[in-house]
């Protein structure tokens, strides 16, 4: 995949005099969104009227006084077979060649999502059968700015074995998963960046609008007052310099760019990758991030940070998208005692408690297919299939889907007992047969211990002969829960959760 690494400057949109110019996106191969209104925008430098037709239906708009036009299709049907569209001015046209309409959904998040095909699981034999004319992926480059962009650089791509290769492997194997059941078009439109917070994908209007989130808001503005470009530079002399006396172990440093373009902080990934698709009509999106938040002491604000973000697309898309979400997965070196704390289990959890806040969402949980040694799990089918399970009982009404796996509901202490009820949990079981592993206990004195189970129905007993009037319950409380086997008659996972919130 052809990415750059950073933009400093608006990509431009070429007004030459006369002519009709459109966003990378609205391009040969697109898919629209059926039974929407399906937006098409663009530039006419010298203003005035423009027609747009396609589908037998024509619409009209006039530029607005910055050479802004806009159309929309109403309702469109879903159709295998590619057609033209064809924009024009009276004086000139444009052409857009094998549009189809169909299920558009986006795709974002950090290396997870951005992780293509090619190195996923089984990629030799995947990318072989991909020969699917409508199944496509935008597939855009990187673009982190200081003010609201109007393109996002990238092109569709159909999938081939030439092509899907570089596609999203999450985004690609959902749209299989989506094609499949529905025998119609599915677009991505990939909008991803490997190891960055989920603010950088967030307005800074809206993260004006959450109190919690100020401390964020505050790293921006404390770099802006410090850097400059002649400190960054001496910085990275130093840090070179450091790194090659270690012999070279560890990451190699990089030059801190200028805040303003520094896709690490908040709203400059929003500025050059998701302002400019903002209304390109889609479904909903399917989002995979929480790797960096993990490890930039945000994990608690999670929750808030994912609201706010879902609140402030959907009202830039004016559409209340459906937003899918995939819960971390199990990495780094397994725990074996009781009472294990990691920032990465309280994003996992703030993930899950989510779901309450969020509606029109939908998480899925990923803890038993992770790796130990490896941030980017190359199993992203099962999570692709994981994330379609939301949408065909959620979007598309299809009967008989199991949504996810046991998901928390509630606790009832009697006596020195837990009683833990579960959401989707028709056929609650061990994944292995055995016992139930990874539920811990907690004394009065704060103290955890492994806990005794059994399974009721649709819960789970939950207690320890050596503790009386314990406090809380908690499941899979770790970065790496190895050996948490609750999962349903599906066999989905349960996810982490912990009774004190």
């Amino acid at each position: 995949m052809n990415r750059s690494i950073f933009s400093f400057i608006l990509i431009p949109i070429n007004l030459t005099t006369g002519a009709i110019e459109l966003p990378s996106f609205f391009s040969d191969g697109m898919v629209l969104q059926q039974q929407s209104q399906a937006k098409i925008w663009g530039w006419l430098d010298e203003g005035g009227e423009i027609s747009v037709h396609f589908a037998g239906q024509t619409e009209q708009s006039q530029t607005d006084e910055q050479g802004r036009w806009e159309v929309s299709f109403e309702g469109l049907q879903a159709t295998n077979e590619g057609s033209d569209l064809l924009i024009t001015d009276g004086t000139s046209e444009k052409v857009i060649q094998n549009v189809v309409v169909g299920e558009v959904w986006i795709a974002s998040g950090q290396s997870n999502m951005e992780l293509a095909v090619a190195k996923s699981n089984n990629a030799e034999e995947e990318i072989t059968a991909s020969d699917d004319p409508l199944l496509r992926v935008y597939v855009s480059k990187n673009i982190s700015h200081a003010e609201p962009q109007i393109d996002l650089a990238g092109e569709w791509e159909i999938a081939s074995p030439e092509s899907t290769g570089g596609m999203t492997a999450v985004g690609y194997y959902y749209a299989k998963k989506l094609r499949q059941e529905l025998s119609i078009p599915v677009g991505i439109l990939e909008c991803s960046w490997g190891g960055k917070p989920i603010e950088g994908f967030t307005s800074e209007e809206a993260l004006n609008k959450v109190p919690e989130l100020s401390p964020i808001l505050d790293r921006k503005k404390t770099a802006l007052e410090t850097w400059t470009e002649e400190k960054a530079a001496t910085n990275f002399v130093e840090a070179t310099a450091k790194w090659e006396r270690r012999g070279k172990k560890g990451r190699k440093p990089v030059l801190e760019p200028d805040p303003l373009f520094n896709p690490q902080l908040h709203t400059n990934i929003f500025n050059g990758m998701i302002a400019p698709i903002a209304g390109y009509s889609a479904r909903g999106v399917i989002w995979y991030q929480g790797e960096n938040n993990a490890n930039n002491g945000t994990e608690h604000l999670y929750e808030e940070l994912l609201g706010c973000m879902i609140t402030d697309w959907r009202e830039r898309w004016q559409s209340d998208l459906s937003f899918y979400y995939v819960q971390l997965a199990n990495f780094r070196k397994v725990i074996t005692e009781p009472g294990a704390e990691s920032p990465w289990v309280v994003v996992q959890d703030e993930m899950r408690r989510a779901l309450e806040s969020i509606d029109k969402s939908g998480m899925a949980v990923t803890n038993d297919i992770g790796e130990t040694s490896d941030i980017h799990p190359r199993n992203k089918q099962d999570v692709a299939t994981r994330l379609a399970r939301w949408a065909l009982a959620q979007d598309y009404g299809k009967e008989g889907v199991v949504k996810s796996g046991p998901l928390y509901r509630k606790a009832q202490k009697e006596d020195n007992r837990f009683i833990i009820t579960f959401d989707y949990a028709e056929g609650l079981k061990s994944r292995d047969g055995g016992s139930l592993q990874r539920f811990e206990i907690q004394s009065e004195d704060g103290t955890w211990a492994w806990a005794q189970t059994q399974i009721d129905g649709d819960q789970v007993i939950v207690w320890s002969d050596e503790i009386q009037n314990p406090k809380l319950v908690r499941y899979a409380w770790a970065s790496n829960p190895q050996g948490a086997n609750l999962v349903n008659g599906e066999g989905l996972p349960a996810s982490c959760f912990t009774t004190e919130r």
